[in-house]
């Protein structure tokens, strides 16, 4: 049984110093692919290190999350070895910022010599319009741009959407790009058809597990299995029974969860959601 985790953060302070053990650990509980999203200028350099610093497949994604779009916004996976170059670019504004990362990923679509090479992946981006963010125009137009690049490059684009799921519809039409995984989803069963016919998939993670978390886990049962994926969100959100930081080795307590939930066997579910991984992100 081989499992592909679709979303986790290896660059992190919490698992970056360990990756070597983390990694191990995950090839020991079956899991075979990974895919590490940057969230901000401040982590991106450190989501590059991390196939050079361990030979695993790892698929790398780039991004500007909500949290990060404002002016003068520092990651809070900011990094205490940046040089002066990298701890630089976290001062600057969104676009600026973005402009960085569209270089990079235009670079690897074309194959430019010396370009850090990302495999496939736009984001992690997206919106959160929780109370304590207050820079919606920021993070619709920073998003907007993100699904831009992704359809002109024809590259998956991975979403973090919190209470945002009504502008978030609105602006992937307008906005349409070739494929979009929704992280740790937790929009409503309701939202599902919609969002699958605007090239939408869906990936749970180790919240699916809480009972508590009924509509997270209602999803998990509608979702069509086409676009089912799953994931840890390392180390965050880590599955019940499973110690803080989260790592991609407890990938298995989530497929466990889903696969019990849609009443079907743990083997189906790690199955289903490789080749469905595997498809989204062309590896």
């Amino acid at each position: 049984m081989k499992l592909f985790d679709a979303h986790c953060h290896l660059q992190d302070d919490l698992l970056f110093p360990d990756l070597g053990n983390v990694l191990e650990r995950a090839a020991a509980a079956g899991v075979e692919r990974i895919v590490v999203c940057g969230t901000s200028p401040d982590d991106w350099a450190q989501v590059l290190q991390c196939p050079k610093k361990e030979k695993y497949a790892l698929t790398l994604s780039v991004g500007i999350h909500p949290w990060f779009c404002s002016e003068h916004c520092h990651s809070l996976r900011s990094l205490p070895h940046h040089d002066s170059d990298e701890a630089s670019l976290a001062s600057l504004g969104w676009k600026e910022n973005f402009q960085t990362l569209e270089e990079m990923v235009r670079a690897d679509a074309t194959g430019e010599k010396g370009a850090p090479m990302l495999s496939v992946g736009i984001g992690e981006c997206g919106l959160d319009f929780s109370e304590r963010f207050k820079n919606r125009a920021e993070q619709e137009e920073c998003f907007a741009a993100h699904l831009d690049l992704a359809r002109e490059l024809n590259r998956p684009v991975t979403v973090h959407c919190v209470q945002a799921w009504g502008r978030l519809i609105e602006i992937l039409r307008e906005h349409p790009a070739p494929k979009i995984v929704l992280h740790a989803f937790g929009g409503a069963v309701e939202l599902i058809p919609e969002l699958s016919e605007l090239n939408c998939w869906f990936s749970f993670c180790g919240n699916v597990t809480n009972p508590n978390a009924k509509r997270v886990r209602a999803a998990a049962v509608a979702v069509p299995a086409e676009r089912l994926l799953i994931e840890t969100d390392s180390p965050d959100f880590p599955p019940a029974g499973c110690e803080a930081p989260n790592e991609p080795a407890n990938l298995i307590v989530v497929a466990r969860a889903v696969a019990e939930l849609r009443g079907v066997s743990v083997e189906e579910i790690a199955e289903l959601t490789f080749t469905n991984a595997s498809h989204v992100f062309r590896v």
